[in-house]
């Protein structure tokens, strides 16, 4: 490369520099408003996850907190954007003051001479103003982005800490029981150093290199800071970071990180409520509107249950039970020696087999699956009474919602015996215990007035 080539680069790396603030400007309006409506989706996404998916088993609750991670990251990353558009926008304007009046008039001012003083020694120039305001927005902007690599740093370590032991489950399925010591006495040397050595990266990364500087561990050490950096995709804002800390004061960085722990911790620990006497879980004494279908927001799931309206003046009240994945379990006991078709969570898409020598693929359709074996699982973990009285014979079908095509059962309940006015219906979840005995749990109360026509 000619030096001629070096200085074009230089003098246009240097125009960026005098000229960035534009495109920080444009970025972070942009990037703000984008932020917003992803933040706002994302919201949705999760909802969603929570109610289609059971994500709150062990093999996949690395995934959801990683998800939950890369929401906040979005909100850090807002937050960050506005706070830089915001004194971006000051900085703009103490540039225009600038040019109609450089520097304090103290002397027009007339305040005591102490007051003056004092006011000369603390009250810095608009040129410095300037200048700091500028530094400080361009670090916040940089600052951003790094903010998301650090949560999305702990969220990868958490998805390779979870995939680990789904390599390990996986492995212990395929071989026979001797082998199962052998898997365990691995995850017990494996996990405490994944564990350990995690910590030590966090450490480090905190306290800006602290156990780089120690002579004999820097070796020991060198290996696993390799290896977290490719798997927290730190490599990604490894730059900005290492930048960052050689150019700003270490305690001030240091601050920066114990301040943003603090509030992080403290938001977490702590929330503001000043409804002392209003139940925070859902109980038999509350009335909500998500279990009526004439009151549920059209963009709202079904929590548990849902009949029509809170008033009922029709021959028959219709009830829906919603599917919730986290039942399997539940539900397989009371369905022993039957197992579906479909597996709790991957399935092939396609089936093969051979006929007359050919190979023929399709899709998958599940037409042999006993349909009512099926029903029968699925509605024997609930049961449904009225003002106390047990309904024991009701007939359940199959059926999607047309709220959020949540799926489900669905019964049909005779009103002739309700009494004129309010009515509670209890649903209960049966779940059986070691010696197989039935044990119930409140699952939902929904009151409903009836009128007879």
């Amino acid at each position: 490369m000619s030096d001629k080539t070096k200085d074009q680069i230089s003098d246009w790396l240097n125009k960026l520099e005098r000229e960035s603030w534009q495109l920080e400007l444009l970025v972070s309006a942009f990037t703000i408003f984008l932020l917003i409506q992803a933040i706002l989706s994302f919201e949705g996404f999760i909802t969603e996850l929570e109610f289609q998916y059971n994500l709150r088993s062990g093999q996949y609750s690395m995934l959801y907190l990683f998800i939950g991670l890369l929401f906040k990251s979005l909100e850090a990353l807002t937050f960050c954007l506005i706070a830089h558009l915001m004194l971006r926008g000051f900085w703009i304007g103490t540039i225009g003051l600038r040019s109609v009046q450089s520097k304090i008039n103290f002397s027009d001012l007339n305040y005591n001479d102490f007051f003056t003083e004092k006011l000369k020694k603390r009250v810095i120039s608009l040129d410095q103003l300037v200048i700091k305001l500028d530094e400080i927005c361009s670090v916040i902007f940089a600052f951003a982005f790094l903010v998301i690599s650090i949560l999305l740093a702990f969220g990868m370590y958490l998805i390779f800490f979870g995939m680990i032991a789904v390599v390990l489950n996986f492995i212990s399925d395929l071989m026979p029981d001797w082998f199962d010591i052998v898997i365990q006495v691995t995850a017990i040397i494996v996990f405490p150093i994944i564990l350990l050595t995690g910590i030590i990266y966090m450490l480090d990364y905190f306290t800006l290199g602290f156990f780089k500087k120690i002579k004999w561990f820097a070796r020991v050490y060198y290996p696993f800071y390799r290896l977290y950096n490719l798997i927290t995709l730190s490599v990604l804002s490894r730059s900005i970071y290492y930048y960052m800390i050689s150019k700003f004061s270490k305690k001030r960085i240091r601050l920066i990180y114990a301040l943003g722990g603090f509030v992080l911790f403290f938001t977490m620990i702590f929330r503001f409520d000043q409804h002392q006497y209003f139940p925070e879980k859902l109980n038999q004494q509350v009335i909500a509107a998500n279990y009526y279908d004439d009151q549920r927001p059209a963009d709202d799931y079904i929590e548990r249950a849902s009949i029509s309206s809170d008033f009922v003046d029709k021959p028959f009240l219709k009830v829906f039970l919603r599917y919730d994945a986290f039942d399997n379990v539940r539900i397989s006991e009371f369905c022993e020696g039957f197992t579906p078709q479909k597996e709790d969570g991957l399935n092939w898409r396609f089936k093969s087999k051979f006929e007359n020598g050919n190979l023929n693929i399709g899709n998958q359709r599940f037409d042999d699956e006993d349909i009512d074996q099926l029903l029968s699982c699925l509605s024997a973990i609930y049961q449904l009474s009225i003002n106390e009285s047990i309904y024991h014979e009701l007939n359940y079908r199959f059926y999607t919602h047309p709220s959020k095509q949540q799926k489900g059962i669905i019964t049909y309940i005779p009103t002739n015996q309700f009494m004129e006015g309010e009515n509670l219906l209890k649903i209960e979840k049966i779940y059986l215990d070691s010696a197989k005995v039935a044990n119930y749990e409140w699952f939902a109360t929904i009151p409903f007035w009836y009128k007879k026509n």
